[in-house]
């Protein structure tokens, strides 16, 4: 049919059919047009990687965590080989046949196997699913000799953490786990999905200096995922930077056994350097449980343990500091004047705020909020200074912390680095509580009565510290008003310490007190005497309810165990010259002179006889005698490691 026979009708009705099929072609076209762009532009690398992942592979290379050592050069953390058992679904033609043959090869419930598959759906098929972490040596090799019969099932050699000394120093060394939120905090050359990250204690903070840079190569694999041929070079991996601590960790292994059993925290300085040598808190943890991990039922029962085994109680527990607080008392009452080293008062069991002559029967004293009772039922007699930090009389500091007054006993605290972080390099460390009157009206919205005062004077009432505050405070003591800061890395520069205004008389008399503790008659720690080895100290005795609370409850109830008091003790020696301090806490362990100074006794008696005696013997011995070179770690580590099983040897290098 010609055009020009048309109708004018029916050339219009042609011309909009050929617009209408223009359109649709027009429409189709453009459709194909926009998924091509959207299929090479928008998701081209996507494809490219499904493309590439039929037959090229990247194998990672994983870098070594850096080291940690104590002061001495052993080993606290390191890498030992973690054998896991990997899967590519592209590379397996049936997979549930694979899946099957592998649960009869190692012994693992196929149903296991089966979960892990389906928890990584989402994974690309070419890209290796975990199978089976941290598998035996033994069927890592079973499963390697039958490579052929499990294609696309291969054993991968990891580096998994290690800690040689499992518990001890457990919170100060903390633990590692899976990748999270920490790893967007990593520079990103760092950053790789093989990484394991530190999650608390040195492990997290140094967790930037600690990891390394992984390595890896590309190779060409063939359809059963066979490798054919490397296509790019290998670039090896650059293992993390070690890091030294001042801890020892001969002392640490001591006072872990010395607390066996017990709840509670030690921690041991170098009064002079500030050097952390021990710290532990009480039930422990051991952190080898996390390296790969940590099962359900672990991470449960430390989480359920009313202990809080996870709780470093050295700088987060906060606990009523009892009769060591009598150290601060007595410098208020020298400084303020209102005490001098022959002031006498005398102790008859009892101290009464209103100066009663005649007081009520001792069966009804604990209805009196007026009375304070001294712990020597009976009393001390007459005291003064030097005997009343000797044999810890409650009724003379009475005397005196009501005379010095609340407010000037929350100052001279706070000059003792109480209420305050140490700053030790450690996370979440509590500042603790000194009460005062603008603290109460704050908080309770109540002014301070002079009734809190006696309790405050021997370290009771609101007052809360933390282990470590303590021992910082006595080492402000004995360093005669220098505050050192605490110090956890062996080699770093030491932070400026500061000379306190505090009168180093007044300092020497305390100390003087302390000495006659452990060294005099009557002392409350004559226990823990050491002849060659003069120690000062203190116990202390802190309440966890008050005496009216005790003397209420039923005689079965006042035996459970959280109502007993925590038990203190804090010692130095040499005390001419310290170079160690210690302080113990025993929560829910009574007495301190029963319950934490013998175990300061055993902590004591083995830095004299292994470090101090020993150090005293060779500075005698002719120079020649002494001269020698140290061991290098790397020389110590070689011949650790020579030592190991051939199989683990072997592991390493082909880890390397």
């Amino acid at each position: 049919m010609k055009i020009d026979g048309l109708l004018p009708h029916e050339l219009a009705e042609m011309r909009k059919r050929v617009l209408v099929l223009s359109g649709i072609i027009v429409v189709i076209f453009s459709l194909l047009a926009s998924r091509l762009w959207y299929l090479q532009v928008m998701e081209g690398e996507k494809y490219s990687d499904y493309a590439r992942g039929n037959r090229i592979r990247l194998m990672p290379q994983p870098a070594l965590r850096g080291i940690i050592y104590d002061r001495n050069g052993k080993v606290l953390a390191e890498n030992r080989p973690s054998y896991q058992i990997h899967l590519i679904r592209e590379d397996t033609p049936d997979l549930n046949l694979s899946l099957n043959k592998l649960s009869e090869a190692i012994d693992i419930p196929i149903e296991d196997l089966q979960t892990k598959v389906r928890e990584n759906r989402k994974v690309l098929r070419f890209k290796p699913i975990i199978l089976v972490d941290d598998v035996e040596y033994e069927k890592a090799m079973l499963v390697e000799s039958y490579q052929e019969d499990l294609p696309g099932i291969s054993v991968v050699i990891r580096p998994l953490r290690y800690y040689p000394y499992e518990k001890n120093a457990s919170h100060v060394l903390g633990y590692v786990g899976v990748v999270e939120e920490e790893w967007f905090e990593l520079p990103e050359n760092k950053r790789r999905s093989s990484q394991i990250a530190g999650k608390s204690g040195v492990e997290l903070l140094a967790n930037n200096t600690l990891v390394g840079i992984d390595g890896g190569r590309q190779i060409e694999v063939d359809h059963l995922g066979r490798e054919l041929k490397v296509i790019s070079k290998p670039v090896p991996p650059s293992s993390g930077k070690n890091i030294h601590l001042s801890l020892d960790i001969r002392i640490q292994q001591v006072v872990d056994r010395a607390m066996e059993g017990e709840t509670g925290s030690v921690v041991v300085m170098n009064p002079k350097t500030g050097d952390l040598l021990a710290m532990g808190s009480y039930p422990n943890f051991n952190p080898n449980l996390f390296a790969g991990g940590i099962e359900r039922e672990h991470w449960e029962g430390l989480l359920n343990n009313p202990e809080h085994p996870l709780e470093n109680k050295a700088i987060q527990g906060l606990y009523p500091l009892g009769s060591i607080f009598k150290v601060v008392t007595a410098y208020a009452g020298l400084e303020m004047g209102v005490l001098d080293y022959e002031t006498t008062h005398v102790c008859n069991g009892y101290y009464d705020l209103l100066g009663r002559k005649k007081l009520p029967e001792p069966d009804e004293i604990s209805k009196y909020k007026t009375i304070f009772k001294c712990w020597k039922e009976g009393g001390h007699g007459k005291m003064d200074l030097h005997s009343a930090i000797r044999e810890s009389c409650n009724v003379f500091f009475y005397n005196v912390g009501i005379e010095v007054g609340a407010e000037d006993l929350a100052r001279v605290a706070r000059k003792f680095g109480l209420g305050k972080v140490t700053g030790i390099d450690l996370l979440n460390e509590k500042e603790g509580l000194v009460p005062n009157d603008a603290w109460k009206q704050s908080v309770l919205r109540e002014p301070w009565y002079k009734g809190e005062t006696p309790p405050l004077s021997i370290g009771q009432g609101y007052l809360n510290v933390t282990p470590i505050q303590v021992v910082h405070m006595i080492n402000i003591l004995v360093n005669q008003g220098l505050s050192v800061p605490p110090k956890l890395y062996a080699g770093q520069p030491n932070t400026q310490p500061t000379q306190l205004p505090l009168n180093q008389e007044f300092l020497k008399r305390i100390g003087d007190g302390m000495v006659a503790v452990v060294n005099e008659t009557g002392g409350t720690a004559s226990s823990v005497r050491n002849e060659d080895f003069i120690i000062g100290g203190k116990t202390a005795t802190s309440q966890v309810v008050s005496l009216e609370t005790l003397e209420n409850m039923e005689e079965e109830d006042r035996e459970e165990r959280d109502f007993q008091n925590h038990g203190w003790f804090v010692a130095y020696a040499p005390a001419e010259d310290p170079e160690i301090s210690v302080v113990v806490l025993v929560e829910h362990g009574g007495a301190g002179s029963r319950a934490a100074a013998p175990v300061a006794r055993k902590i004591l008696d083995f830095y004299y006889n292994e470090i101090h005696l020993p150090r005293m013997q060779a500075q005698s011995r002719p120079s020649s005698i002494q001269s020698g070179s140290k061991t290098p770690y790397s020389t110590l580590l070689e011949s650790a490691f020579l030592q190991r099983p051939k199989s683990i040897r072997r592991s390493f290098v082909m880890m390397n």
